[in-house]
């Protein structure tokens, strides 16, 4: 096979690489002498590896096929000084305009910075504008000088001999870079030689700047540093306008000026919305004042000036970049470092519940690579970290029609989250906790080191910042922590019980509000007492006599058995069962008893109480604060008793009174038969929420289970003139969120947390009266089959009492006192079982043999909630009963005078 023809274009670039390695011209330029010298035939006509050795000696030669030059034009040799700037990173190359100095352009912007060439010319004084490209103008074959400055600061850039060189005696990219390391070395020497100045501490972090280093975000405000312009502790919204030209006029005067505020002023153009640079122009000119801002704040990624930090101190991946650079130069500098950082990012955002936007990657990488320059250029300063300490709500408080654009808390978030936990750490080499003690950032701690010591008088703004910050550490509120348990909360409970807990979160807003508020102050007071150590749930309990529960249920079990002993009477900060009062009520009650489980279908911690009149529960999630009570503090009544009823103190007690109904068997109160309904809808439309189509199975077993209670409370009363009835179901809330919406609210008797007791009576008819009917439930009897769905539904407790005997002959002297008790599963399984039988035909003697118990230590639920219990060999056939809180240990009264039997 013949070698291929000289037009191939594999051949052409196998000969521009060579030729490129032999001279160094550049591949492109290389390339381009390799096709003009392909179309003027110039080129061996056989490419093979001798023909293209051949071209490249041939192309090699010093001025081969290089068209004869004229004189250098300024336009020309400005255009690569700025091409080999924007190889470092510059975002140079405004259109060059004639000034007195020759052909100009602004570079950077680098506090002014400007590039001007001209022609040497003795006889010129300086003060005409001449084109040096123009040869009416000036002598084409005299030699191009370069001076480059700040002219605002006064800050001359080169080491030239009054600034003029002979742009012929030295290569453009070493122009460039002498350039840009006597930028750097200028800007280090004005920022240290600022030190002795460094008098005004930053009223909100502390540390010490030059005077007007320090910049209000409004006409009103307090000056700040760069790091602490959008904290919390500011007063004033930012007026954008007013602090965009604040810093142009110092970035652009002031060569040493703090490099965070670069920074700053490109967060501020990247998230403020389109068009920003023309709305603040408009803005100016409608307030009379500056009329317009600087290029940084159209385009922040190709005119925002970030500056870097000597190349020593600086990370590798930023080595290639000059004295600072823009910002679309860092951020390729980072993606070329770690391809995956930024969906590295993303991820950190979305475990942060952080939207992500375009916007914040370059943001993010603005704020670390300036604020870790300036902990370098000012090392008696604290590090960038502090940074994300500021970043509160400070963004979200800029004033329309200037705010960030969508929700200012995604930008907040995710800085802090991408500065704290990727971009520091990266640049910095160390994490947030692995941060070193270095003394150099203590004020006073060096010999040198005259100033004095940094007290808290200097963050004025924020007198007590340290004490914030450590208690919000302290109570796991610092904004943007990643969540877990907060060391206020202390150890957490142990033991086989400590596993699968329910849960002790505040059941509503306003509860975790006030849960906050009152940890908050807890910490604060015992901050000032005696400092971070003793900061935490068991010291607020030990010294002020406050607990807070934990949010945590296995932290707040271990604390509630800790703190509340026996009997401790407590005042508690209270919202009712469910949270369903919409204020706190303070009850003072006694605690009985902790309880990490509890029955029914939510299993949550709770606690017993005694109000002086009942025991019942009290939820966790329901407390807000707990506070030791004086032993000698009187009880609140919280529910009403049925003697309250009878006598007029309704008003006494601590909770909402129940609207009346109808009187049941002991003048108590019936449920009618549309709250039967309510209860029975509303627990069939939680089910459909749980179980799905497995709802239509729950009412199944409970109608069967219904049917079968019927005819078991058929066979008790059946024979007797007269049966009492007790019913006690467990009644819960089953609110559900749904498209539905809420339904209709549940009867108050429902949300008590209290088991609801219904009482009627069963007699048998007179056959002369023609009903039909056997027996009887007086005007109850269209809602007893409804009721003991409801029964069966939630769970419960019925007792029976068959009294009058019809058929035989009781024993002549003995009354025969019967009690039969079922317990109701509910939904653990939607059935019943007898738990006690007991017949008394013997009052006399409690061991005759006449008397008979099935379960002679049981106690009902609904009493040993009240209190009652069993002392040691006692029995309920004994009348042993007893109730907590008996002073006298007198015997109390039989079960059915109040007392268990």
């Amino acid at each position: 096979m013949s070698p291929k023809h000289s037009t191939h274009p594999t051949n052409r670039r196998l000969i521009a690489k060579a030729l490129d390695a032999q001279t160094r011209i550049g591949y492109q330029r290389a390339l381009q002498r390799v096709v003009d010298a392909a179309e003027a035939g110039l080129l061996p006509k056989v490419l093979d590896e001798a023909g293209r050795a051949e071209a490249v000696r041939l192309l090699a030669k010093q001025g081969a096929l290089e068209p004869e030059l004229g004189p250098i034009l300024a336009k020309d040799y400005l255009q690569a000084l700025v091409e080999e700037f924007r190889r470092l990173g510059w975002g140079a190359g405004d259109k060059p305009d004639v000034e007195c100095f020759g052909l100009t352009t602004y570079a950077g912007p680098v506090a002014g910075l400007s590039l001007s060439v001209g022609r040497a010319d003795d006889e010129d004084d300086g003060t005409a504008e001449r084109d040096p490209d123009d040869p009416a103008q000036c002598d084409l074959t005299k030699p191009l000088y370069l001076m480059a400055m700040c002219p605002a600061g006064n800050a001359t850039v080169d080491d030239f001999e009054d600034g003029l060189v002979d742009c012929s005696t030295e290569p453009v990219r070493a122009t460039a870079r002498r350039l840009d390391i006597g930028l750097g070395r200028t800007r280090l020497a004005r920022v240290r030689g600022m030190e002795e100045h460094s008098t005004t501490p930053c009223p909100i972090c502390g540390d010490r700047y030059p005077a007007h280093h320090l910049l209000g975000n409004s006409p009103g405000s307090e000056p700040v540093c760069p790091a602490c312009v959008f904290d919390g502790d500011q007063s004033y919204c930012t007026d954008l306008p007013y602090l965009a030209v604040q810093l142009d006029r110092l970035l652009y005067e002031d060569l040493s000026a703090p490099a965070g505020w670069d920074a700053v002023a490109a967060v501020l153009a990247l998230t403020c919305g389109a068009d920003l640079r023309s709305r603040l122009d408009r803005e100016l000119r409608e307030r009379g004042g500056w009329p317009f801002v600087m290029e940084r704040w159209g385009e922040p990624l190709s005119r925002s000036w970030i500056w870097l930090p000597p190349p020593a101190d600086r990370h590798p991946m930023f080595r290639h970049l000059g004295a600072g650079a823009n910002l679309a130069a860092l951020v390729d500098a980072v993606d070329r470092h770690d391809p995956t950082a930024r969906t590295e990012a993303k991820a950190l955002c979305r475990e942060a519940d952080v939207r992500w936007r375009d916007a914040l990657w370059p943001a993010a990488i603005a704020y670390a690579v300036a604020l870790t320059t300036q902990a370098c250029e000012r090392d008696r300063h604290r590090t960038p970290y502090h940074l994300v300490h500021s970043l509160s709500d400070g963004l979200g408080q800029i004033m329309k029609p200037f705010a960030v654009t969508g929700d200012a808390f995604n930008v907040e978030g995710g800085l802090a989250e991408l500065l704290r936990y990727q971009l520091l750490p990266m640049l910095l080499g160390h994490s947030l906790d692995e941060e070193p003690d270095d003394p150099r950032r203590r004020y006073g701690a060096q010999d040198d080191d005259e100033r004095p010591a940094a007290t808290g008088a200097d963050a004025r703004i924020s007198h007590s910042i340290d004490r914030a910050n450590q208690v919000a550490v302290i109570l796991g509120t610092l904004p943007f922590t990643p969540p877990g348990v907060p060391a206020w909360d202390g150890a957490p409970v142990t033991g086989p019980d400590a596993e699968g807990l329910g849960s002790t979160a505040p059941a509503g807003e306003p509860c975790a509000a006030l849960r906050a508020e009152a940890r908050r102050q807890a910490a604060e007071t015992l901050y000032d007492a005696g400092g971070p150590l003793m900061v935490d749930a068991d010291q607020a309990w030990a010294r002020d006599g406050w607990w807070i529960p934990s949010d945590h249920s296995r932290h707040a079990v271990r604390q509630a058995r800790q703190f509340l002993g026996s009997r401790t009477r407590v005042l508690a900060l209270w919202y009712g069962p469910g949270s369903q009062f919409p204020e706190p009520v303070q009850v003072c009650v006694e605690v009985t008893d902790v309880h990490a489980r509890s029955t029914g279908p939510v299993d949550v911690p709770w606690l017993s109480v005694w109000d002086g009149h009942s025991h019942f529960g009290m939820t966790l999630s329901d407390l807000a604060l707990v506070r030791r009570a004086d032993p000698g503090e009187e009880l609140t009544q919280v529910w009403p008793t049925r003697g309250d009823a009878d006598t007029g103190h309704q008003g006494a007690t601590a909770v909402p009174d129940v609207p009346a109904g109808e009187p049941d068997a002991a003048g108590g109160k019936l449920p009618t038969a549309e709250e039967l309904s309510w209860l029975t809808d509303r627990f069939l439309h939680l089910a459909g929420h749980r179980m799905g189509e497995g709802w239509k199975s729950v009412d199944e077993k409970v109608y069967a289970a219904h049917q079968r209670l019927e005819k078991a409370l058929e066979a008790e009363y059946t024979g007797f003139a007269a049966t009492s009835v007790k019913v006690w179901i467990n009644l819960f809330d089953t609110a559900h969120p749904c498209r539905s919406g809420p339904g209709q609210p549940l009867p108050p008797y429902a949300l008590t947390g209290k088991p609801y007791m219904v009482e009627f009576d069963v007699h048998a008819h007179d056959p002369s009266c023609g009903c039909g009917q056997e027996y009887g439930f007086g005007e109850f009897s269209d809602r007893v089959c409804q009721l003991l769905i409801v029964l069966c539904l939630y769970g419960g407790l019925i007792e029976v009492h068959p009294m009058v005997e019809t058929a035989g002959t009781p024993e002549e002297g003995r009354a025969a006192l019967r009690d039969i008790t079922w317990e109701v599963e509910g939904p653990e399984g939607y059935d019943f079982r007898e738990v006690q039988r007991r017949v008394i035909r013997d009052v006399t003697d409690v061991d005759s043999p006449l008397n008979t118990d099935t379960n002679p230590g049981y106690i009902p639920p609904y009493m040993a909630a009240d209190g009652w219990y069993l002392p040691e060999g006692g029995t309920s056939m004994m009348f042993h009963g007893r109730r907590h809180g008996d002073e006298n240990g007198d015997e109390l009264k039989e079960r059915g005078a109040d007392g268990p039997a």
